[in-house]
């Protein structure tokens, strides 16, 4: 079942989507969450660093959902080659890990936003589709150290 989402994004526009993550069972958990918003169109999904760089170059997707830790290359180094290959496509972290380095080093690759895993698939769709408009980081912090 499809839903729409009021949001930014215009009727006549969807959000182009590659789905980047080694685990299949979060991957295609993902791509089924986003296939719920009539305003997102999931692309491809690729379950290393080096797919994601070739099917960015070869889809040119509007967002790429990155995880950090996989197989061949990890996705700050796979972010920075994205960038390179599809210059327009926009990155945003979805991890699990919640160290401030990481942060550090995925702005530092070119990120537009870093997630984590654990965020609402509502406030992860508002996400995707605030991407094209204009992004913001979202700091990552220990899970100690969150506030409810």
């Amino acid at each position: 079942m499809r839903r729409e989402f009021i949001g930014a994004v215009p009727d006549s526009e969807t959000v182009r989507v590659l789905v980047v993550d080694d685990h299949v069972l979060f991957a295609e958990a993902l791509m089924l969450t986003l296939g719920i918003d009539d305003r997102i169109e999931v692309v491809g999904s690729a379950s290393t660093g080096v797919e994601a760089v070739s099917l960015a170059e070869a889809l040119r997707p509007d967002v790429v959902l990155m995880d950090i830790h996989m197989p061949s290359m990890d996705g700050i180094e796979a972010t920075r080659r994205v960038r390179n290959v599809s210059p327009d496509s926009r990155v945003v972290i979805v991890t699990a890990a919640r160290s401030p380095e990481v942060a550090y080093h995925a702005l530092a690759a070119g990120v537009e936003r870093c997630l984590t895993k654990d965020i609402p698939a509502v406030r992860l769709i508002d996400a995707i589709l605030d991407i094209p408009c204009g992004a913001s980081v979202t700091q990552l912090v220990p899970r100690e150290a969150r506030i409810a």
